[in-house]
């Protein structure tokens, strides 16, 4: 075997090899779970008050600075809001069964379901059109969700 036949050979492994982990990656979505923790008695205690608390501070920061952040602030804030809906036993496999199953605690149901809807559409719809005003509006109703479930944000 001369060199130039060992060098493809060894390029042919680590390319088989960087395939084969990203097809490993990309067959596993990766979506955040928030770890739960005890609390104070005063609060629910599946889930991390304190989290809910730094990463509702890490959104509010989000919005300010442009369209980016706007629509990162609106996914994490539906990802908080099925967090805590999780730790308050709603039941459901999808943030949406557990709305449907566990709405009635919200005074703005149709707010929340609109605020979710919002940011289904903006994750999966490339053509859909960033409204600041309609996001910040869905970022508010998701937080007011927040709050009805006895976490002070």
């Amino acid at each position: 075997m001369n060199i130039s036949t060992i060098s493809f050979l060894i390029a042919l492994v680590v390319m088989t090899i960087l395939i084969s982990l990203t097809l490993k990656q990309k067959a596993k979505p990766i979506r955040k779970q928030y770890k739960t923790s005890a609390n104070s008695d005063d609060q629910p205690s599946a889930f991390n008050v304190g989290l809910v608390q730094s990463k509702w501070a890490e959104i509010t920061a989000m919005k300010n600075s442009g369209p980016s952040g706007l629509k990162t602030a609106l996914f994490e804030a539906d990802k908080l809001l099925d967090y805590c809906m999780v730790g308050n036993s709603f039941k459901g496999e999808t943030m949406g069964e557990r709305l449907k199953s566990g709405g009635q605690q919200f005074s703005n149901i149709n707010a929340v379901w609109n605020a979710h809807k919002l940011r289904n559409e903006l994750a999966h719809n490339v053509e859909h059109d960033l409204v600041p005003a309609q996001v910040e509006q869905a970022i508010t109703s998701l937080g007011n969700a927040i709050r009805e479930l006895g976490v002070t944000i």
